[in-house]
């Protein structure tokens, strides 16, 4: 009897065992099955993708996230084919316009964000910028030409009174120019997150910074005895505002040194003074957080040093009108991958009308004339991302503003990029009549160059105004030098 029991249990442990045994295999091989399943929506998943890259027509041509044209297909040509240039071309089109990119960005970032939110990060790669070289004056910031008005910017900060808005400290070579389109905008580079501020990261170019100097020199040689040339290079927000324990070892080049450099290799240019001003007054709103553009008080500040420099008195910021359109996302907000923090403070964009006349002429891309459009424009029902279109309608690429007020024939041509849009509305009250030259569209509506302009208009001043990054840049400084003829 016992033995029968034993005979039982034991035959039922091997029956268990060889249960647990079919169970095991069982659920091995539909692990397996489920792995080959796997495998074969991600190859599905893969070869769809790789369908949708193939068709031309879904591919992006422009970047509302970045503000720029993406990558054009390369043009071929043999010695770019033999330099290797053209497959680079490729690999850069390729990448740059596969369909619903911005999509799959912004996927990325908000992935990357359920790992938790730090309040200090990179986005994008940081370059190494070269080695600034001494600048060849005594004084930090160089004025060629004939002295500026010595007087304190302090009587210029008094003009800035309930406007002013108080932030926290953490809160872009010859006349022979390359003949390729130049980048509708410049391209951001690696940014700095910093809580809910965003910073872009300079590295100093030397032989752009060169050829920009070249250029603006050349200018004034040009132009020597018929009209004053002045040189603005801004510093942008990294350099001025971002706090010095976070800038502290970072690799970004120093800007104010990179500026001091430009300036002292200018010659016969009225160069406008403007990093110590903006540092002097780096807790006001200059500069926006998810945006890389300075602020209008910014551009106010900025206008002051040139109205000095002229040895005219600036025209007191209350004497404008006061525009104030909120919520505003930028460039770095969407370039970022739309990263909540920056969201959850947007910004203000403030803006300055002039009393004179609020009517500017613009000729667009095509060619077509409006008249009567608006120096500031009301963007309160614009997107967020739009609302730094208020300053002269955006960048077109030939626009006049006639001040009817004066009559003594003063004109100036202001030749800019996007930072010279804020900075615009000031001159108004200076000037019988204002020209605006965005150097990046300019010749797509009209063949004349600078020299050709200056004549046709009689203009007096002429004034580049760049932010410091455009003069890395070197498809912008080309486009810039092929205007100066």
């Amino acid at each position: 009897m016992t033995e029968n029991t034993e005979l039982k249990e034991e035959k039922t442990e091997t029956a268990d065992k060889e249960d647990e045994n079919r169970l095991i295999i069982s659920n091995l091989r539909g692990i397996r099955i489920l792995n080959i399943w796997y495998v074969r929506v991600f190859l599905l998943l893969l070869f769809a993708f790789f369908i949708l890259s193939l068709i031309i027509p879904l591919r992006p041509k422009y970047s509302e996230n970045e503000k720029r044209e993406l990558a054009k297909f390369p043009k071929f040509t043999l010695s770019s084919f033999f330099s290797g240039d053209y497959f680079d071309g490729i690999n850069t089109w390729y990448s740059d316009t596969f369909p619903l990119r911005e999509n799959l960005t912004d996927l990325n970032a908000r992935v990357t964000g359920l790992y938790g939110i730090t309040d200090t990060r990179i986005h994008g790669t940081v370059e190494q910028g070269d080695e600034i070289p001494e600048d060849n004056t005594d004084s930090t910031e160089s004025t060629q030409g004939e002295p500026a008005d010595s007087s304190d910017s302090a009587s210029l900060a008094e003009s800035v009174t309930e406007e002013k808005v108080v932030i926290a400290e953490s809160s872009e070579q010859s006349s022979a120019a390359p003949k390729e389109e130049p980048p509708s905008t410049q391209t951001l580079g690696a940014l700095l997150i910093n809580g809910d501020t965003a910073y872009e990261y300079y590295n100093f170019v030397k032989s752009t910074a060169d050829s920009y100097v070249a250029a603006v020199n050349r200018a004034a040689a040009m132009l020597n005895g018929r009209a004053t040339v002045y040189d603005m290079v801004i510093p942008t927000s990294m350099g001025i505002c971002a706090p010095e324990s976070v800038v502290a070892g970072i690799n970004t080049s120093d800007q104010k040194k990179a500026i001091n450099y430009m300036y002292s290799g200018m010659s016969g240019v009225k160069t406008v003074p403007l990093f110590d001003t903006l540092k002097s007054h780096k807790n006001e709103y200059i500069y926006f957080r998810t945006d890389h553009h300075w602020t209008a008080l910014g551009a106010y500040y900025a206008y002051g040093e040139f109205i000095k420099l002229k040895g005219l008195a600036p025209t007191p910021l209350e004497s404008f009108t006061v525009r104030e359109f909120p919520d505003y996302l930028g460039s770095f907000y969407s370039s970022s991958g739309k990263l909540p923090q920056l969201a959850a403070n947007p910004d203000t964009v403030y803006a300055y009308q002039p009393t004179e006349t609020n009517s500017i002429d613009i000729q667009y891309e095509n060619g077509v004339w409006k008249y009567g459009q608006e120096i500031i424009s009301d963007m309160s029902a614009a997107a967020r991302g739009s609302k730094y279109l208020t300053f002269i309608k955006g960048d077109h690429p030939f626009s006049i503003i006639y001040n009817t007020a004066l009559a003594d024939n003063s004109a100036c041509i202001v030749i800019k990029e996007s930072f010279g849009n804020a900075f615009v509305p000031f001159l108004v009250g200076h000037y019988g009549t204002v020209y605006i030259v965005d150097y990046r569209y300019f010749s797509r509506v009209d063949a004349r160059g600078l020299a050709q302009l200056q004549a046709d208009t009689g203009a007096t001043d002429i004034l580049f105004i760049n932010n410091i990054s455009a003069t890395r840049n070197k498809s912008l400084v080309a486009s810039i030098d092929a205007f100066i003829r």
